[in-house]
């Protein structure tokens, strides 16, 4: 776990405050069965969830986190408490990977509720950053399932496989958190490029 000083823990809560308190205060968070997901709804929620997460492995203690974000709905601050709870209660690489894999199920529904959407619409960023997710996370699996990668690699799409060999290289010096902590900003980067 990395710890910052109060100072760079300060700087990285207002810069980083102002997007969680967005995706925590969306009416589309609402994690129901009965609610009908887009690929939005499904990557703001995974968002979410692993800003929250990154958030725990940087240290940030809960309620700091939650007094952070002055207008967080109830809602929201129950999210951020229940994720650091999920944490505790297993660990974070084991809360990683369930993010992840509910986000890959979610994107999974929409594509048979919905199909692919039509290129160059909103809803087709959310959906190509969803793929480019699912492949991120097929790639750390087989990391934790420790398949060689000579294996692994040459199963990526050619002009994936800078990232395949990124990752195994990450998770040999890092290990696999660092790995997932760098995916989760590659979601969020992902995310951020997509048109309004």
């Amino acid at each position: 776990m990395k710890y910052y000083s109060y100072k760079s823990r300060k700087i990285i809560l207002h810069v980083s405050a102002l997007t969680i308190l967005t995706l925590l205060s969306w009416p589309s968070l609402a994690a129901d069965d009965d609610v009908k997901h887009s690929y939005q709804s499904c990557t703001v929620i995974t968002t979410e969830l692993l800003t929250t997460a990154q958030f725990y492995n940087r240290g940030v203690p809960l309620q700091e986190l939650i007094e952070s974000l002055p207008n967080l709905s109830p809602s929201g601050a129950n999210k951020v408490t229940a994720t650091y709870k999920r944490i505790q209660k297993s660990d974070l690489l084991s809360t990683y990977s369930a993010i992840n894999s509910d986000y890959a199920k979610c994107s999974k529904q929409v594509h048979a509720n919905q199909g692919k959407p039509s290129y160059g619409s909103q809803e087709y960023g959310y959906y190509y950053c969803a793929g480019e997710n699912k492949l991120r996370y097929e790639i750390i699996l087989s990391i934790f399932l420790k398949q060689s990668r000579e294996n692994v690699i040459p199963q990526i799409p050619k002009s994936r496989r800078d990232i395949a060999a990124h990752y195994f290289d990450l998770a040999d010096k890092q290990g696999l958190e660092a790995v997932f902590d760098l995916m989760a900003s590659s979601l969020k980067n992902c995310v951020s490029q997509i048109p309004l």
